[in-house]
């Protein structure tokens, strides 16, 4: 049988020299590796700490690089490898140890000399969530957080609470068949054609003659590889929050589930700040899409050293605040909003009280506009496992590296596309955008959307994009499908253009037969399933309107 694309494995790099090693024990005995940065060890500062999976030395996540910034901006940094990674001692387990190990670190510092007790955690994706995972323990040194592109739930499959869920991302399973094998980290690229899909992981771990117990903890029932739930965060002491979502992040769901539940609090809301960016998770921009060797930070240091100042400036400038160093919080803006092709703007909410709602049906002909709902009918498609509508780019992660056209996927079969007309001058969406479907389909089902900007030269580009798993109720019934939220300008001459579909793979697991486990059972057979269009309530597409879970209580 061939092997998997052969693996590589990375161990951890070398400190730098300006780096001073630290061991933080833990209230077990196991001790954690961690790299101070400081400008005078007899000088009390305020500590910047970022707790992170990734190698607190090494090139992925270019920490020192980002410390020395942080450095230079006023703070201490202390950088540590979270539990079980690279330096540090203790079993490789995700998200299990975050909270405890948090709260243990954060104790640790306020008690250094070169602590002044003050203590605030920046950090990306993972290393975001751990800064969450610390609030939850309710350390008093913890003063903010400033988490990007992660949320409390990283990684996990949402309930809606309805009957509804969402779809299975690929990601987990494959991050704990690279980053969670082993205290280094495995780079290696699936066949994604194999079936069963767990099958070629298994040949995998079979390769490198070692396993993931994360990995195989995801087949043994209740998994305890899981992060807290939000409302362990809601339930602790509240401390300011920036959070920065990216308009193009995959891992936006997570942010946006935390944002509307702080922002529901009234504790955890007063001190609850918003960033909403064109980037995606890997921080490419719109603007450099599709990314020029020049402008790739990952790869060209110059690259890097331009990008570094819009990454970590916002995180100061809040962190500031927060201490007193400049503006009093209640002066820092509530909201900094992007809006792609257009301007950034301040807001005290969001959406903005100026946002107008919209309101598009889903009509015969492919049409998406605000014509009148015609006559009820359905509008089937066949739907094929074995040959999925692929997802929109190489990289979920990096969706704007490339940034694919997706103008083709109209003419699948398996797509059912509706186009609105040309607007006629620039038009900006700004708010949640909320497909209401009224579905003739079984459960089980997968609807994935994605919402387009088709130019005048006929391209179509990514707005949104969402998915839903189905419970079969009746088509009187809508079912809510969440295409979080926009703040995107549709300039004069382009046009919105909808995809429903019921397959995103390999970002997404491939549907399955009912109770089945898409890791684990061959492909379902071809099936059908529709959307009803016309009639009343029409299937529509909402964007500015009301939040989905006030639909989902409707529906």
């Amino acid at each position: 049988m061939p092997h998997p694309t052969h693996p590589q494995k990375t161990g951890p790099a070398a400190p730098p020299p300006d780096a001073v090693p630290l061991t933080i024990p833990m209230r077990d005995g196991v001790t954690l590796a961690a790299d101070l940065y400081v400008a005078d060890p007899g000088l009390p500062n305020a500590v910047v700490l970022v707790r992170l999976p990734y190698d607190k030395d090494g090139p992925y996540c270019f920490m020192p690089e980002i410390a020395r910034y942080l450095l230079a901006g006023g703070y201490t940094v202390v950088v540590q490898d979270v539990r079980g990674k690279y330096r540090s001692q203790g079993r490789t387990e995700f998200a299990l140890h975050e909270p405890g190990d948090g709260h243990d670190t954060l104790e640790w510092i306020s008690r250094q000399p070169w602590s002044d007790g003050d203590v605030v955690m920046w950090g990306d994706s993972y290393y975001g969530y751990t800064a969450i995972a610390a609030a939850s323990a309710g350390h008093p040194a913890l003063k903010a957080i400033a988490p990007r592109l992660t949320g409390s739930q990283l990684s996990m499959v949402l309930d809606h609470g309805d009957g509804t869920g969402d779809v299975e991302q690929t990601a987990r399973k494959m991050y704990f068949a690279s980053h969670y094998v082993n205290s280094g980290r495995y780079e290696w690229e699936p066949d994604w054609s194999v079936r069963p899909l767990r099958e070629e992981f298994e040949r995998f771990f079979t390769g490198i003659g070692e396993r993931s117990a994360c990995f195989d903890a995801e087949f043994e029932g209740a998994t305890p590889f899981v992060p807290p739930p939000v409302k362990a965060l809601l339930a602790s002491p509240p401390v300011p929050a920036l959070y920065t979502i990216g308009w193009f992040d995959n891992c936006a769901v997570w942010s946006w589930h935390d944002v509307r539940a702080l922002a529901a609090d009234p504790a955890w809301s007063e001190g609850l700040r918003l960033r909403l960016e064109a980037t995606d998770h890997e921080n490419y921009r719109l603007a450099d899409a599709p990314v020029a060797p020049g402008d790739d930070h990952t790869a060209d240091p110059a690259a890097l050293a331009r990008m570094l100042p819009r990454y970590l400036d916002p995180a100061l400038a809040f962190f500031d605040a927060v201490l007193g160093r400049s503006c009093d919080l209640a002066a820092f803006p509530r909201v900094r909003y992007e809006v792609c092709h257009g301007a950034w703007h301040d807001g005290d909410a969001w959406p903005p009280p100026h946002a107008a709602e919209l309101s598009l049906t889903l009509g015969s002909g492919g049409r998406l506009g605000t014509a009148p709902p015609d006559r009820e009918r359905l509008l089937e498609w066949v739907h094929d496992p074995a040959d999925p509508v692929p997802s929109p780019g190489a990289n979920p992660f990096a969706a704007l590296f490339d940034r694919a056209d997706l103008s083709a996927a109209g003419d699948r079969p398996d797509v059912v596309r509706f186009t609105g007309p040309a607007v006629d001058a620039d038009t900006d969406l700004l708010g949640g955008a909320v497909l209401l479907l009224r579905m003739a389909a079984p459960a089980g089902t997968h609807v994935h959307a994605r919402l387009l900007d088709a130019s005048p030269g006929g391209a179509a580009h990514l707005i949104a994009r969402g998915q839903v798993r189905c419970d079969g109720r009746p088509p009187e019934r809508e079912t809510v499908l969440d295409l979080l939220d926009v703040a995107y300008r549709l300039r004069a001459g382009h046009r919105l253009v909808l995809d429903l579909m019921s397959g995103d793979f390999p970002d997404f697991v491939p549907e399955a037969t009912v109770g089945a486990d898409p890791w684990t059972s061959p492909h379902a057979g071809p099936s059908a399933r529709g959307v009803v269009l016309g009639g009343s309530p029409a299937s529509r597409l909402l964007i500015g309107g009301p939040q989905p879970h006030d639909l989902r209580s409707r529906a």
